[in-house]
């Protein structure tokens, strides 16, 4: 059985303001803030805060219903239009990809992932 929320982590789109510093790291609006995703399919939810240095760590409800967090790592490819996640778990699933945004703090919107499920993501400020 797949964790639900380890294809939460692949919902994730998300970049910063392109003004400034934040042009150069469409990440930047990420570090210090939440990201949440909820999945239409399951309901399931978690958390996501994310680190300048392409690491990330996550918190959400393990398929056994019991609280679990994990790290993981991310990348960006296709110029910065991608967003590929990596959790670091014994046997973890393959790595999810997701079309990266423009969106600020504050706002919710809704993606698919590589995988074909649908989230609903928001950005928080702080963790």
């Amino acid at each position: 059985m797949r964790f639900s929320t380890l294809a939460l982590a692949g919902a994730f789109a998300l970049a910063a303001t392109a003004t400034g510093a934040w042009a150069d790291d469409p990440m930047a609006n990420t570090y210090g803030n939440t990201v949440t995703t909820k999945s239409q399919k399951t309901g399931m939810s978690g958390q996501l805060m994310f680190n300048a240095d392409g690491s990330y760590s996550a918190n959400g409800m393990g398929p056994d219903g019991k609280p679990m967090t994990y790290q993981g790592k991310w990348t960006l490819k296709d110029g910065g239009a991608t967003i590929c996640l990596s959790p670091t778990l014994p046997n973890p699933p393959p790595m999810s990809c997701t079309p990266l945004m423009k969106h600020n703090v504050g706002e919710s919107w809704s993606v698919t992932n590589d995988q074909g499920e649908t989230f609903d993501v928001s950005i928080t400020a702080g963790r």
